[in-house]
C-alpha cells in the first residue's frame, strides 16, 4: 500500500482493493515538518493571537459584545469609553421625527441605568465632536511626527510581537502623512481603540492623546 498525510491523518491506499483506510499504527507513520512555507509566518500568528486577547480583555472590561459592532457608518460603536464611570457610550437620536431638530449624541449607557434615576453624572457628546476629535489626533500625530517615529523605533526592540508589529505598521502609516480636514473612516480604523468638553484617544499603540474641541 502507499502511504501519505491527508487532513492530518496518515491514511493507507491498497492499489489492489482502491480502498483507502485509516492507518491505526500498522505500518510506519511519519510527522513532517517544514514541508512547505506557511500562509503566514509564526511571528504574525502570534501577533494575531495576542491582538484576538486584548481584542477580547477589552471588551469584557467595557462590557462590550465585541469591537466589530462598528461600521462604517457608525464607526464609534463599541469604542467610546466614559471617563467617568468605564461604561461604553451609546449612541442615540434625538428628535428622530424632525429632520430639522435631529441630532445625533453619545450618552454613557450607565447614566440611567434605573429609569429616571442618574447613575452617571458625565455628559453627552455629540457625534460631529467624535468626528473631529478624531481629526484633531491625527493632525498632532503628524506634527509631532519626529516623536512618534523614535518612539515606535524604540518598540520594534519589544519583546512583545505585538508591540513590535503595531509599532512597525504604524511608522509605515505616519511615514508620508499629511494633516486632515475631514474624518477618515478607514483611517480611523486602522489606528484607534477608543474615544473617551476633554476627550482622550487612544491609539492601538497604547499612545493616549488628549483632544480638547472647542
Amino acid at each position: 500500500p502507499c502511504f501519505f498525510p491527508r487532513w492530518g491523518v496518515f491514511d493507507a491506499y491498497d492499489f489492489l482493493t482502491k480502498k483507502r483506510a485509516v492507518n491505526n499504527v500498522e505500518v510506519p507513520m511519519y510527522y513532517v515538518e517544514e514541508s512547505h512555507p506557511a500562509i503566514i509566518d509564526k511571528e504574525m500568528h502570534t501577533a494575531v493571537q495576542l491582538e484576538m486577547e486584548r481584542r477580547r480583555a477589552f471588551a469584557e472590561k467595557y462590557k462590550i459584545s465585541k469591537l466589530d459592532y462598528a461600521t462604517v457608518d457608525n464607526p464609534f460603536a463599541g469604542r467610546v469609553i466614559c471617563g467617568h464611570c468605564g461604561s461604553a457610550f451609546g449612541r442615540k437620536v434625538w428628535n428622530s421625527t424632525d429632520e430639522r431638530l435631529r441630532r445625533v449624541v453619545w450618552r454613557c449607557n450607565k447614566k440611567y441605568k434605573v429609569k429616571g434615576k442618574k447613575s452617571c453624572e458625565n455628559k453627552h457628546i455629540d457625534d460631529k465632536v467624535l468626528y473631529q476629535a478624531f481629526v484633531n489626533t491625527f493632525n498632532a500625530m503628524v506634527e509631532n511626527k519626529e516623536y512618534f517615529i523614535e518612539k515606535w523605533k524604540k518598540e520594534l526592540k519589544s519583546e512583545n510581537v505585538l508591540v513590535r508589529y503595531k509599532a512597525k505598521q504604524f511608522m509605515g502609516i505616519l511615514a508620508d502623512a499629511e494633516k486632515v480636514e475631514e474624518f477618515d473612516v478607514i483611517m480611523f480604523f486602522r489606528i484607534t481603540e477608543k474615544d473617551g468638553k476633554k476627550i482622550i484617544v487612544s491609539l492601538l499603540d497604547r499612545t493616549e492623546i488628549e483632544v480638547v474641541v472647542e
